[in-house]
Parts: C-alpha cells; structure tokens; sequence
C-alpha cells in the first residue's frame, strides 16, 4: 500500500513533509510520489492532523459480479452522461457567451467525471489488480483493430507487475522490498539530530546554574548524538554530489521561508505568542538569506577563491562580509562569528 493525498482536505499543516523519511510528499504537484513511498510506512498518514492522506491498496480486492439488470441501467445512465458531455463540450466549443462557455465547461468536465465513475461500477473499468491484469492480457493475446496502443497496454502490464513484486532499488543498487530499514534510519536521523540540540540547550542552562559537570556531560552526549545522526544519514545514502546536495539545501530552505514559517508565524500571532512570532519571523527571514547564499554557491561552484562568511549569534542570519549591525535582528556586527 501507498499514501495517496485529497488536496481538496488538506490544510497545509504540511507535518507530512518532515516525517516522510524518502521525500515522497515534497512535490511540485501536491500528489504523493508513488515510487518514493515506503510500502505500509504510514508516517504521513499518522501525522496529517486534516487526515487528508490515506493508504492505498496496490491490488484490490475481486469486484462481485453485478445483476445483468444493473449493468443494463448503469450503462444506460453512462451512456446519456456521455451525451450531456458532447453537447456541452459543443456548446463551450461555439457560443460567444464567456459565462455560458465556462458553465458549459464545467457541464462538460462534470459528466465525464460522472460517466467514468458510472463505466467502472459496471465493471469495465477495474483497479490495478487481478482481473486487470487478466484484462489487459487478453487484449494482447486476441486480434485488435489497426491503431491499437499495444505498446500501452505491455507497458501497463509492466508497470503493474512491478508493483506487485513490491521491489525498488536504492542509490546503490540493492533491492529494497518492503524496505522497514530505510524508514528506521531516517527516523533514528530525526531523533538524533533532535537530541543533538536538545542536548545544547541543557548544556547552556547547566552552565547558567553553575552545574559544569552536567553541562560537559550534555556537550559530549550531544557530539555522540551527531556522530550517529551522521552515520545514519549517510547509511541511509542521502548525502549526493556537492550540487546536488547545495540544490537540496535550496528547496528546503525556500519551504521553510516561503511555506512553513509564513503560517506558523501567522498562528502565534493569532494567539498572541509574541515570543513565538518573534523566534519565528528571525527564522524565516534568516532562511530566505540561506536559501539565497545556497543558490549562489551553487551557481560558483567551480570558483577557487575562498569566501568568508558571517553568522548572526542571534537570529542564524548569514553575511558575506561584516555588517555594522544585522539587518534582520539588529545585532552589531561585532559580534558576528567568523567562518
């Protein structure tokens, strides 16, 4: 089974992007990567609080044969929906009336939609299952009229076999089937990355109260953290060419500027989270200065010359020079790091 999404449901929350461990739900489209996604991982599904992600079955289960009767008045029913369409679709094809010619359009769409549906309760149109398959084969097997798509029909085939077999291959070349391991690893990559900082921000407090022996402890526990969360991620074979990996730095910095923290900033306004807002709009901004530095790194990567760059200790805003203050929070520049 594979997560599909219903973008008609979803409401943005976008939780889905960060727990799927291959990246089948960051798309341009919306729609969920089929060939990414994990056989019965059900991260996304979990995860989507407007539970507009849900699990489909690769094979379904054998339809029940239909009363003759019914089939008779199911296709009568299409039938006169596939008329309904051609008489839209003329009219949205002929009149001069803009407004006519849009609700002929949707007229037109919508009987289609509903012809389609009515073909498959009559049983002609079936999943990628069983009786599919056998379908299919038979259109190769008996004699066909000139112009059949037979290539389509062997390529269908192929694609349905494939996902039944259940097997993909991961950047090295093994086979994956109904690969748990991949998933684990991302997971394992999530949480220690996740301890990593949780562990610094204990160290700081232990430091604050004069506790140095828990603070060295929580340092070095922290550096363990990141020695396996890179040893993880690398397992897992997400670490690509230089420009590759600079290309993914770009995508993910550009959600995070332009998708994720516009609303978390909204919702904290919303409720009055002056903190959170605050903690949110450096964020977002300072995103939007790496999203760019990424870009341009790319873009010179062949250059030799070396390149110095400065971090704002406050708000994660990067420069390539030294600023007299930062322009997102505001700091001297002085106290800028050097890297």
């Amino acid at each position: 089974m594979h997560a599909v999404r219903n973008i008609s449901l979803c409401t943005k929350d976008c939780l889905c992007l960060y727990v799927c461990p291959t990246g089948a739900t960051n798309t341009e489209t919306g729609q969920i990567d089929a060939a990414k996604c994990l056989e019965g991982c059900r991260a996304c599904v979990d995860a989507c609080p407007s539970h507009a992600i849900f699990l489909l079955p690769e094979i379904f289960p054998q339809q029940r044969d239909k009363d003759v009767r019914v089939k008779n008045a199911v296709l009568a029913l299409m039938k006169s929906k596939i008329v309904q369409e051609e008489i839209a679709d003329y009219i949205h094809k002929t009149t001069d009336n803009l407004v006519l010619r849009k609700l002929a359009k949707a007229f037109s769409v919508s009987n289609r939609l509903q012809a389609e549906d009515l073909w498959r309760e009559a049983g002609y149109m079936l999943p990628q299952g069983r009786l599919v398959q056998k379908f299919l084969q038979s259109l190769l097997e008996n004699e066909q009229p000139a112009g059949f798509p037979k290539e389509s029909v062997e390529k269908l085939l192929r694609m349905i076999e494939q996902d039944k077999s259940g097997i993909r291959k991961d950047e090295g070349g093994q086979k994956m089937q109904e690969n748990k391991t991949l998933a684990n690893l991302m997971e394992a990559f999530a949480g220690e990355s996740q301890a990593n900082r949780k562990y610094l921000a204990y160290a700081k407090k232990a430091e604050k109260d004069g506790k140095l022996n828990a603070a060295k402890l929580f340092k070095a526990a922290s550096d363990a953290e990141t020695i396996h969360a890179l040893k993880h991620f690398e397992v897992a074979g997400k670490v690509a060419s230089t420009a590759d990996n600079l290309k993914d730095a770009v995508a993910g910095e550009t959600h995070e500027y332009k998708d994720m923290y516009p609303d978390f900033l909204k919702e904290a306004e919303a409720t009055g989270n002056k903190a959170a807002a605050l903690s949110f709009t450096f964020a977002m901004k300072a995103e939007e200065v790496h999203a760019r530095l990424y870009k341009e790194a790319l873009e010179n990567l062949e250059q030799t010359e070396e390149i110095f760059y400065y971090l704002c200790p406050v708000c994660g805003n990067i420069e390539k020079s030294i600023p007299e203050k930062c322009s997102i929070c505001g700091v001297p520049g002085d106290k800028f790091i050097k890297y």
